[in-house]
């Protein structure tokens, strides 16, 4: 199995950088280089500091959501977020959400059985979010091309699909499993069968954890609309370094879109596909290529430096050595692995 994980992950790297060869060939980057040399870097550092407060944002409603299962103080909550990030950012195979859960139990023996529902509810949250502010987006009056007005109908059936899913999950969650494992066609093979049904076990118990406190719900949906709309600002404060000015609704909706497209797996580090679809996404809102490919770059360098620093720093203080940790968050992301049965080494 390991081999097959690294096989998809070789994949994801040379498509990553097919991408980043074509970005090369479109953009002109004389043009990109001589625009991000005009950064204004009071504005980049105050956009750094929009990052760490959404990420502070997230670290709070994860919190929430552990508080019936285990009382986690928010700093642990943070490092552990930005640890998993890391590992996620630099090994790209959807390793962050079991990273979560290795690290919670390490630091407060909390099971991965019961935390991992958890990660799963709290990731949806940012998906729900990222479709409210997108769907905003296409009712605020934005003239946008063919493609991207279908994009954004896409995702405003994407978010009232979701809306019923999550109705259905609180309802009669396991009667909906049950349909849903009937549905599921057999050549998937009996390995990949069980890791959707295992996702969608965590997400039903999870959902089904929240109705019983439904007061919660608020609190949750504010904190992520926030959190988004954070995101969005921050790309907002890159451009405006980077000497460009356009409406904030139109950089909020463009960054939702963006968002979205990190749902395709991407090479380590997200090279090529995050610039490739970053600029494709600005470039349609009538930025210019050669704008939306700059504040891309700004952005991408940004992200890694700002988790680098944070995720390393987290990993640091959580006492752990960077190898034996990815090393064990792939492992317990396998399909045969028990999670349960797995130790992150300090």
């Amino acid at each position: 199995m390991i081999n097959r994980r690294a096989g998809l992950l070789i994949a994801q790297t040379l498509l990553g950088l097919a991408l980043l060869v074509a970005w090369l060939y479109l953009v002109d980057l004389e043009e990109v280089g001589s625009t991000l040399s005009q950064a204004r870097w009071h504005l980049v550092l105050l956009a750094a500091v929009i990052g760490l407060s959404s990420s502070v944002l997230r670290s709070q409603r994860w919190r929430t959501v552990l508080r019936p299962i285990a009382s986690v103080p928010l700093l642990d909550v943070w490092m552990i977020s930005m640890a998993s990030s890391l590992v996620n950012f630099i090994i790209p195979l959807r390793t962050g959400e079991i990273a979560r859960s290795l690290l919670l139990k390490q630091r407060h023996r909390v099971s991965i059985a019961a935390s991992l529902p958890t990660v799963a509810v709290d990731r949806s949250f940012d998906l729900l979010a990222v479709l409210v502010v997108g769907t905003f987006g296409a009712f605020s009056g934005i003239s946008l091309g063919g493609r991207l007005s279908t994009v954004l109908l896409a995702g405003g059936v994407l978010f009232l699909t979701f809306v019923v899913f999550v109705v259905l999950a609180i309802v009669s969650g396991s009667r909906l499993q049950t349909v849903i494992a009937r549905l599921l066609p057999n050549k998937l093979g009996s390995p990949l069968r069980n890791r959707i049904l295992g996702i969608l076990e965590s997400l039903f118990a999870g959902f089904m954890a929240m109705a019983r406190r439904p007061a919660e719900l608020a609190l949750l949906f504010a904190l992520s609309l926030l959190s988004a709309v954070l995101d969005g600002i921050l790309f907002y404060f890159l451009l405006l370094s980077l000497g460009a000015e356009f409406p904030l609704a139109i950089v909020l909706t463009g960054f939702a879109l963006f968002t979205l497209t990190f749902l395709v797996p991407g090479a380590p580090g997200y090279i090529g596909s995050m610039e490739v679809f970053g600029s494709l996404v600005f470039g349609a809102l009538g930025m210019g290529v050669e704008t939306a490919a700059s504040t891309v770059v700004l952005f991408h360098a940004l992200n890694a430096v700002m988790l680098g620093v944070t995720g390393g720093l987290a990993m640091w203080a959580l006492g752990l050595r960077p190898s034996t940790a990815v090393r064990s968050f792939i492992e317990a992301g396998e399909t045969n692995a028990d999670p349960d049965q797995l130790d992150v080494e300090a």
